[in-house]
């Protein structure tokens, strides 16, 4: 695909529902940094901005962890992801077509810059610039990832083998980049700092398929092999490892923050 924002166009519906949340403390993590900055000279309402939004998944957990009173935008680039989002429960956010590296709000006008599980697509020093640019004195920076741990059991490590036996190049450690060190260099930028958060999410063999469909690696294994034969590969995976059918995948969730600086 040419335009990389469109890479979930067929895959919105599987996203939606199959997709996981992020945990609790961590969520909780990020509103003490938030609600810890200088908030002397900050816009009233707050705004905060989820890049890379997708169908609303991290946009409705800010506004579970921040309440009704701030104004809560997801930027999302790709058209079929907004319009899911857009069509589905709400909790009173908005959704607005923008990249993470042209944002479409003014200087010093944000409290929140997050991205959810969506860093790995942008150009990474643009995006911590725009947070930069975005982000009010005081104001947050966050990168919010879900990564399956492979290292926690065979079958994880499976998993990762199907993917990188018959994706288009892809590799487990993808993600294994500094980030703390990267929002460090961004100019306005500092103190950034990772939080971890090891936990294991149970689905049954439906939502297992659903949620290994809805990704865009997965989607490589589709075209490379055809649907049939990965949906056999999963299922195979289900069978060897889950015969009861209570699939239980390990994750390590990080959450990286920095404070705008000035």
């Amino acid at each position: 695909m040419d335009d990389r924002t469109q890479a979930f166009d067929q895959l919105t519906e599987d996203y939606r529902r199959f997709r996981p949340d992020y945990p609790a403390p961590l969520l909780e993590r990020l509103g003490e940094h938030v609600r810890a900055g200088d908030r002397d000279s900050w816009p009233t309402p707050w705004l905060m901005l989820d890049v890379g939004s997708g169908t609303g998944i991290s946009t409705r957990a800010l506004r579970r962890v921040f309440g009704p009173a701030p104004r809560v935008v997801g930027v999302e680039p790709g058209r079929a992801m907004r319009d899911t989002a857009e069509g589905h429960d709400r909790d009173g956010v908005e959704f607005v077509g923008g990249r993470a590296e042209e944002v479409p709000f003014p200087d010093s006008s944000a409290v929140l810059v997050l991205a959810a599980q969506a860093v790995h697509w942008f150009d990474r020093p643009a995006f911590y610039a725009e947070a930069a640019r975005l982000l009010a004195p005081g104001g947050t920076a966050a990168v919010l990832n879900n990564d399956r741990d492979w290292t926690a059991s065979a079958f994880a490590d499976a998993y990762e083998n199907l993917l990188e036996e018959y994706g288009d190049d892809y590799r487990r450690d993808y993600r294994a980049y500094d980030t703390v060190g990267e929002m460090n260099a961004a100019d306005g930028l500092g103190e950034a700092t990772e939080s971890t958060a090891s936990w294991t999410r149970s689905l049954g063999p439906e939502g297992f398929v659903g949620t290994a469909l809805s990704s865009s690696r997965m989607a490589a294994v589709v075209r490379n092999i055809g649907e049939p034969r990965t949906r056999d590969a999963l299922a195979s995976l289900v069978t060897e490892y889950f015969p009861d059918g209570n699939v239980r995948v390990p994750y390590t969730t990080r959450l990286y923050l920095a404070r705008r600086e000035g």
